[in-house]
C-alpha cells in the first residue's frame, strides 16, 4: 500500500470509528510544513536535531527525527488538525489523531508485525516551559502500546510551533528532550528579547580560539553559487572523509539554491557525505565577515560572537543570532561595525586586527571602546595593523595569519610595488611580537590582492587559494607543507575578482 493509499484509507477508518461527520475547517499548524524550519532538542547529555528532509506534494514529509521515533515520514490533512506517521524501515503507519480533538481521544494502530500501539490525548491546552521558551496551548498526546519497556512514551505539541517536548523509555530510564532552539516560520526560539536562562547565560572566560586548533564544522553562506561553485568544489572534495571528521554546514537562502548546488556538485563529482545544507535567509557569500565568530571557554562550552554588521544586508547581520538559537549557545553581542575577516587570535590572548576598525568606530567609542568591544572576543590585548592600500575591505585575512604557536603566514610583494611597504611592516611587527613569519608572494599579476594568507585551517589540512599561475600557486602550497599542514589547492580565481578568497566566504566551528 502507498503512503497516501493509506492515509486516505485511516482517514476513511478514523471518520468511521469517531463517528466525525465532518473535517474541522481549519489549518494543521500542530506540524511545521517547511525545509526550511529546524528544531533542536537535549536531554541534558544529548542533543537531537529534526528537520525535514524531503517533501511530497501530496502533503508526506520525510523527517530526519520526529519526536524521538528517528527517520518518519508525516502525513498532514490540509484541511484538518489530523496527522499519521509512516515508518520507512518497517513500511507501518500510524496515526497519530487530531491533534486539535478532545482530551482522552485515542486511536490504535499495529507497529510492527508484533505489537500494537494507541495514541491517547492526555492533555489539552496546557503551559509548558522549554529551555526555549514558554508555550501555551499546548496537546499531549501519550503513545501507549504491547511493546514493552522502549520506545517514545509522550509527545508534546504547541500550536503553531511543533514538537516542544518528548519522553522516550529506554532500559527502565525515561529520558525527556525539551526543545532549546528552533526556527520556525521565519520566528526563533528563544526570541530574542527571551528573558537569559542558565542555558543562555555567557560562560565565563570564552574566547575565540585559534584558528589552527581542531574544529568540528566550516560554515558557508551562499545566495547565489555563481562566484563560489568552484571554490565549494575543491573545497568539500579536500575536506571529504577527513579524521577527525569536519562537516561542511552550507547555508543558502532557498531551496532553489540548494537544488542548484548539489546539481553542481554532484555533475563534478564532489562527494557530499560530510556536507549538509541548511535553508536561512542570506544577502551574501561573505560568511567570515557576518558570521559567527565562535567563543570557548574553558570547560568547552561555547558561544557565539556577534558584532554588528551592514545595514543593508540585514538577514547577514540576523544569521549569528540565528545560528546561536540553533546551537542553543549564549549570544555575546560586540558593539561596533566588525568583521570576521578583521578579527585573528592566538593561544596568548592577543587578537590582530587592522586600523580599518579604528577608522570605522573610534569617532564614535574612542580607540578604548573598540578596544573594549573587541575584547568580548576573549584577547586580553589588541594588536593593530596598517591594511592594504586601497584594499576595500581593510581586512587582515589579506595578507597576515597566524597558522600555529608563534608562526604567521604573511604576503610579500616586489620592490616599487605600493603594497610591499604595508607587508614588510606587518612581517617586522609580527616578529617583534615573537612570531616565526613565512612569507608567500602574492599572486598580484591577476589580482592585486591575490594572497595566500587568505586560507583555511580545518584538522591538519590547509585550504590554500590558488589563482591560476602555477608556479607561484605551487611555491604557497610548499610553504604550507613546510608548516606541517596536508595542503589542498583551492580554486579562488574567480572569488578574488569580488574581493576576496576561500577565508572569506568560510568560519570554522571549533570542537
Amino acid at each position: 500500500m502507498t503512503r497516501l493509499a493509506l492515509a486516505c484509507s485511516l482517514l476513511v477508518s478514523l471518520v468511521l470509528q469517531l463517528g466525525l461527520t465532518s473535517t474541522p475547517a481549519v489549518a494543521n499548524d500542530y506540524l511545521s510544513s517547511s525545509r526550511s524550519d529546524w528544531f533542536r532538542y537535549s536531554d541534558g547529555d544529548r542533543e537531537v536535531t529534526a528537520r525535514i528532509e524531503l517533501s511530497e506534494g501530496d502533503g508526506w514529509r520525510l523527517w530526519s527525527d520526529f519526536a524521538g521515533l528517528g527517520s518518519r515520514w508525516v502525513y498532514t490533512e490540509p484541511s484538518s488538525d489530523w496527522a499519521w506517521l509512516w515508518n520507512p524501515d518497517t513500511g507501518y503507519g500510524e496515526p497519530l489523531g487530531d491533534l486539535d480533538g478532545t482530551l482522552g481521544d485515542r486511536v490504535a494502530t499495529e507497529i510492527d508485525d508484533a505489537n500494537t500501539a494507541t495514541f491517547v490525548i492526555a492533555r489539552r491546552n496546557t503551559r509548558i516551559t522549554t529551555p526555549a521558551g514558554v508555550f501555551r496551548g499546548v496537546t499531549r498526546i501519550d503513545r501507549v502500546g504491547t511493546a514493552g519497556d522502549g520506545g517514545v512514551r509522550q509527545v508534546w505539541f504547541a500550536k503553531g510551533v511543533g514538537v516542544i517536548r518528548y519522553a522516550v523509555r529506554l532500559s527502565g530510564r525515561t529520558r525527556t528532550f525539551n526543545l532549546v532552539a528552533a526556527r520556525v516560520g521565519g520566528a526563533s526560539f528563544p526570541s530574542a528579547n527571551a528573558t537569559p536562562s542558565p542555558t543562555t547565560s555567557t560562560p565565563r572566560r570564552a574566547a575565540a580560539p585559534p584558528e589552527w586548533e581542531e574544529v568540528e564544522a566550516i560554515l558557508w553562506g551562499c545566495n547565489d553559487t555563481y562566484m563560489v561553485v568552484d571554490t565549494y568544489a575543491d573545497a568539500f572534495r579536500a575536506l571529504d572523509g577527513r579524521r577527525p571528521r569536519v562537516l561542511s554546514d552550507v547555508n543558502v537562502d532557498s531551496e532553489v539554491v540548494a537544488s542548484q548546488l548539489r546539481y553542481e556538485m554532484t555533475s563534478r563529482g564532489v562527494p557530499l557525505d560530510d556536507v549538509e545544507i541548511f535553508v536561512v535567509a542570506v544577502d551574501s557569500v561573505w560568511l567570515r565577515d557576518y558570521g559567527p565568530m565562535i567563543l570557548r571557554d574553558a570547560n568547552g562550552q561555547r558561544a557565539v560572537g556577534d558584532a554588528e554588521y551592514y545595514w543593508d544586508r540585514p538577514n547577514d547581520d540576523e544569521f549569528p543570532r540565528i545560528y546561536a538559537s540553533f546551537r542553543g549557545w549564549p549570544r555575546v553581542a560586540v558593539g561596533i561595525g566588525y568583521e570576521g575577516g578583521n578579527f585573528m587570535s592566538d593561544e596568548r590572548g592577543t587578537g590582530f586586527s587592522s586600523n580599518g576598525v579604528l577608522w570605522e568606530n573610534e569617532a564614535r567609542l574612542g580607540r578604548a571602546g573598540v578596544e573594549r568591544e573587541i575584547r568580548k572576543l576573549g584577547v586580553e590585548r589588541v594588536e593593530f595593523f596598517e591594511p592594504l592600500v586601497d584594499e576595500a575591505t581593510t581586512h587582515i585575512d589579506m595578507f597576515n595569519k597566524v597558522v600555529a604557536p608563534g608562526r604567521a603566514v604573511v604576503s610579500s610583494y616586489p620592490t616599487g610595488h605600493r603594497q610591499k611597504r604595508v607587508v614588510d611592516a606587518a612581517a617586522a611587527k609580527m616578529r617583534a611580537l615573537g612570531y616565526t613569519v613565512s612569507r608567500i608572494r602574492a599572486e598580484f599579476e591577476h589580482d592585486e590582492y591575490a594572497t595566500y594568507a587568505n586560507s583555511v585551517l580545518a584538522n591538519g589540512v590547509a585550504l590554500v587559494p590558488q589563482y591560476g599561475h602555477a608556479s607561484r600557486d605551487r611555491n604557497a602550497l610548499e610553504v604550507y607543507r613546510r608548516l606541517g599542514f596536508e595542503a589542498r589547492g583551492v580554486d579562488c580565481e574567480l572569488l578574488i575578482q569580488y574581493g576576496g578568497a576561500i577565508h572569506c566566504i568560510s568560519m570554522q566551528v571549533p570542537r
